[in-house]
């Protein structure tokens, strides 16, 4: 299965919930709420750093934890990771 199918099941499962449960008031310390979220971080980034971000996300979302504005980080505003880089010899 490609990574992009995979993100249309995510993306179509995320939907599913934001429909099954838009009757009650949102429990998300957070805005966007945290469904809201995920389908723009799987959107953006993909299926495996959205997931990831999505984690992080759910993670922060707990009594007494932060509140506020959190918006999905920009590509650009990723930190760089320099370990996929090649070694090079001197």
């Amino acid at each position: 299965m490609t990574a992009s199918r995979i993100q249309q099941r995510m993306l179509r499962a995320i939907e599913w919930y934001q429909q099954a449960f838009q009757w009650r008031p949102s429990p998300c310390r957070f805005s966007p709420t945290c469904s809201h979220y995920s389908h723009e971080a799987i959107s953006i980034h993909g299926p495996f750093r959205g997931l990831w971000l999505t984690i992080r996300r759910l993670l922060r979302c707990r009594p007494f934890g932060p509140s506020g504005y959190d918006p999905v980080p920009d590509v650009a505003q990723e930190p760089v990771s320099h370990q996929d880089e090649p070694m090079r010899s001197q």
